[in-house]
């Protein structure tokens, strides 16, 4: 490292900006030789690190502007302040960002860009929080394949393909439909129409329902919900009773008819169950005989009318 010899000089030396010392020469071989501050300048940047500088005093007063580049090697942290981007931001690769592409770890924790969220799934983003707060618009297709909770609005402008699973619909929830509805072979509705489940569960808008027919050879037919608008045949050789329900025990809506044919030589008695009014002209409420054909007509809660080929 070079020194600095110095003197005893009753004038102190003054620094300009070309030279510094006093002009002399031979002896003493200690005396302060000239030289110019650019030497000194060189001199401080040749043995002077960073690391000196911080170990002196690692506090920075005065705002630090770095126009150059900075290579960091180890670890970077900020304690307490605050980081601002006012420039571009380059990821783990060196690549600037896109219009609308973010930040995403890739699975070795570089910060790479992406379209979007390229590492992870709906069911990763809900996990981080799963209530939405904005509504959601959906303009595509939607295939779901498992279960999936959703307490907010949905507006779903595109198709909807559910193609495996089951969606219900809770005790607490409701469904309200303001659109045109099609069935299972993708018919809307017409006027008055009704949708009718087939054996498959599919449902078919239909203008009418189909009379369901039930044969029973046994002496007590209790009438059910399945026998709505139907018809219920008695081919027993015994006497029969065809009993009508009270609406506790089966909700017939307001309206229903159910036939009853007399099939079998057995005489079919119309019973109405305790707490049920059964009128009737005459009070006939047995078929006539056989192959005779009869009616019951729900008219209210748990009134019905007899009428047809009937006896007392």
């Amino acid at each position: 490292m070079g020194k600095i010899s110095t003197y005893t000089n009753a004038s102190p030396v003054t620094l300009s900006d070309k030279f510094i010392g006093t002009e002399v020469a031979g002896t003493p071989t200690n005396v302060t030789k000239n030289f110019l501050v650019n030497d000194l300048l060189t001199l401080f940047q040749s043995n002077i690190t960073l690391q000196n500088v911080l170990d002196a005093g690692n506090t920075a007063t005065q705002s630090i502007i770095l126009t150059g580049d900075i290579t960091q090697t180890g670890n970077y942290s900020i304690t307490g302040g605050a980081l601002s981007l006012g420039g571009t931001v380059r990821d783990f690769n060196g690549a600037l960002g896109n219009n609308g592409e973010t930040l995403v770890c890739n699975a070795l924790g570089q910060l790479v860009f992406g379209s979007g969220l390229t590492n992870q799934n709906l069911q990763q983003v809900l996990n981080i929080g799963n209530t939405a707060t904005q509504d959601i618009n959906l303009t595509g297709s939607i295939t779901q394949t498992g279960d999936q909770d959703i307490t907010g609005d949905v507006t779903h402008i595109g198709n909807y393909l559910f193609e495996t699973g089951q969606f219900t619909f809770d005790a607490n929830s409701s469904i309200y439909v303001q659109a045109a509805v099609k069935d299972s072979t993708n018919t809307l509705g017409g006027d008055g129409q009704f949708l009718v489940s087939n054996a498959s569960g599919k449902v078919t808008w239909k203008s009418t329902l189909p009379s369901p027919v039930a044969s029973s050879a046994l002496t007590v037919i209790n009438l059910g919900l399945a026998n709505s608008e139907g018809v219920v045949i008695s081919t027993a050789a015994l006497i029969t009773d065809a009993r009508i329900p009270t609406n506790a025990g089966a909700a017939f809506p307001i309206g229903t008819k159910v036939t009853i044919i007399q099939e079998g030589t057995g005489q079919v008695t119309i019973v109405p169950t305790a707490g049920v009014t059964l009128n009737s002209e005459g009070g006939k409420t047995k078929t006539a005989a056989q192959y005779s054909v009869a009616h019951v007509v729900k008219t209210a809660t748990d009134t019905w009318y007899a009428y047809g080929n009937l006896t007392v």
